[in-house]
């Protein structure tokens, strides 16, 4: 069965959950440096292709961000950019060969404010999970920062 285009449910103004995984769970981030690229890729593709991000964690393997569309076709734009620009910057840094991405980008809706806070604590939390850091706010490439201590934000 095919699937349903992303256009038949993305709206402006909305909030979405979007996931994008590593192919074979191969880490994708393995320096700071790496994590600084895509932060500043993340910064170009909303200038050029405009998204609100709420909530977002980098992980090795895989990123999340919990955002809300301004126009609803720049989500796709905008996540295109930002991985074709980083799949360039691991294949010239790493030598990497094919495919850096598992699969196209999951897109959930978020359609009020409670799963909009859950899904956003859900997000943040992933490297306690992991067992990288303690809390939330020991972990340098996510937004919890931002909420737990009051430090500025780039993204």
């Amino acid at each position: 069965m095919p699937r349903l285009p992303r256009s038949s449910y993305l709206a402006d103004g909305s909030y979405y959950h979007v996931i994008s995984r590593s192919i074979n769970q191969t880490p994708m981030f393995r320096d700071p440096e790496d994590f600084a690229r895509f932060r500043h890729l993340e910064r170009k593709a909303k200038q050029q292709f405009p998204i609100r991000p709420l909530h977002y964690v980098f992980m090795a393997t895989h990123v999340h961000l919990v955002l809300q569309t301004i126009r609803s076709a720049d989500l796709a734009l905008h996540l295109r950019h930002l991985k074709w620009h980083y799949t360039l910057w691991m294949r010239k840094k790493y030598g990497w060969k094919g495919p850096i991405w598992r699969e196209r980008y999951r897109s959930i809706p978020i359609e009020d404010d409670r799963y909009l806070s859950a899904c956003g604590l859900y997000v943040e939390l992933n490297p306690v999970r992991a067992g990288i850091c303690t809390t939330t706010a020991e972990y340098a490439c996510s937004s919890a920062r931002r909420y737990e201590l009051g430090q500025p934000d780039d993204l």
